[in-house]
């Protein structure tokens, strides 16, 4: 995999807003955060780094690291420091990093993020399973901007880390389990900047001359947000399970997922931006990003095609609760209003989980919208609590695609496929 920067070019495709507002950026953006042209990244240098005596060891020469400096404070304690890809950026600190010691002892190792605020809980992976410190007994510093936490150190290298890694590995082993079904397809649809490549997945069983609903998914346009990108991979797979109900689902709708379209931003350790310093979830306006446009260029001959109709848009992140962020019931979509009535059936399934929903306008130049300004469909964003254990999140995943997959059969079967 490549791991530097190049530039991109300039392409300009735009569709208007419903709302004569002008979007700016929400309250957690940075300035000037719509300005999606290429931006000035700053290089993470991958070495290994040694201090102290007896030395302690980190690294950061692996998929998915993120580590800019690591000093000894002290005999016993250490300072890892946590710097993003450029700034100004939204408080996402990831961090990635393998540390060892010459001798076995316990250390107190500190994060420091410098401008940053603390967000995502250190996991420590040893023997292949990731398990989080007890934050309780954790020393935040918010003047300083630290986190400090006892940690044992011996000879054998551990992975410090914001969430688990989900690296190329990771990834492709679920690519060739879930394309082990005929009816799964992958394909490239493009290349990111530093020349890594874009996948689109889809789950098709309609026949060519039948027509069908389109359901679109992102995911992963925030690198750090890996509790999303696992609730995505667990709604594909329940999408494509061999039950009664996906096989009727599948029998009328086709499934167009596009699950890591930030490659470089997660290869490289990004706290929010692709390689050329973009948020790409503020670029489905301009499109000057070549993610972005892979993703668009793929999705736009739909239009052309009288069988085929975008019915939905579903986009997977992470923040800090598990909330959806519906387009405004006011605002005419089709289906209308149908985020709404999907949030009632997964709150319901899983009533021992607290949900919230904020609504918003289509000023944004977010993936949600576009799908709305282009298609005409209800969308949504679906963010997944940074926290919640893999358990959780396989069981809202999964319970989610099934009321959505009978929510879906049900408008279908109303619906008219006359093209505008």
């Amino acid at each position: 995999m490549k791991f530097f920067w190049l530039p991109v070019l300039l392409l300009i495709v735009g569709l208007n807003c419903t709302s004569s507002k002008e979007f700016t950026g929400f309250s957690y953006d940075p300035p000037d955060v719509t300005n999606t042209k290429d931006r000035e990244v700053k290089p993470q240098y991958r070495r290994i780094i040694g201090t102290g005596q007896p030395v302690v060891w980190v690294s950061n020469n692996f998929e998915g690291a993120r580590l800019s400096n690591f000093y000894a404070v002290n005999d016993s304690t250490f300072e890892a420091f946590i710097e993003p890809e450029n700034f100004p950026i939204n408080n996402s600190p990831w961090y990635a990093f393998k540390i060892w010691s010459d001798t076995v002892r316990t250390i107190s190792l500190r994060l420091n993020y410098k401008d940053a605020r603390h967000r995502y809980i250190p996991k420590i992976k040893i023997d292949e399973k990731f398990t989080p410190i007890d934050i309780e007994q954790a020393i935040y510093d918010s003047v300083g901007k630290t986190l400090e936490f006892k940690l044992k150190v011996d000879p054998k290298p551990k992975l410090v880390s914001a969430q688990i890694i989900t690296d190329n590995e990771f990834f492709d082993k679920w690519l060739s389990k879930i394309t082990k079904k005929p009816f799964v397809n992958i394909e490239q649809i493009g290349i990111s900047n530093l020349g890594n490549s874009i996948k689109e997945i889809s789950i098709n069983e309609v026949l060519n001359d039948k027509e069908a609903g389109v359901l679109v998914i992102m995911s992963r346009q925030h690198p750090p947000e890996v509790s999303g990108f696992l609730a995505s991979l667990f709604f594909i797979e329940e999408l494509s399970a061999e039950s009664e109900l996906a096989e009727n689902f599948r029998s009328e709708f086709k499934v167009r997922m596009f699950p890591l379209i930030n490659p470089d931003g997660v290869l490289n350790g990004h706290w929010r931006h692709n390689a050329a310093g973009v948020d790409l979830n503020r670029d489905w306006e301009n499109f000057n990003q070549p993610e972005t446009r892979a993703v668009r260029d793929a999705l736009l001959p739909i239009l052309k095609t009288p069988k085929r109709k975008v019915f939905y848009g579903i986009d997977f992140h992470s923040t800090n609760e598990n909330i959806f962020y519906p387009i405004e019931e006011s605002v005419k979509t089709y289906p209308d209003n149908f985020t709404q009535k999907w949030i009632s059936f997964i709150e319901s399934d899983n009533s021992d989980i607290e949900f919230a929903t904020e609504e918003f306008d289509t000023s944004s130049p977010i993936f949600k919208n576009w799908i709305f300004r282009t298609f005409g469909a209800d969308a949504v964003t679906f963010e997944v609590y940074d926290e919640l254990d893999i358990k959780t999140i396989e069981k809202i995943s999964r319970s989610a695609a099934q009321s959505l997959m009978r929510l879906l059969l049900g408008e279908k079967s109303k619906t008219r496929f006359n093209k505008n």
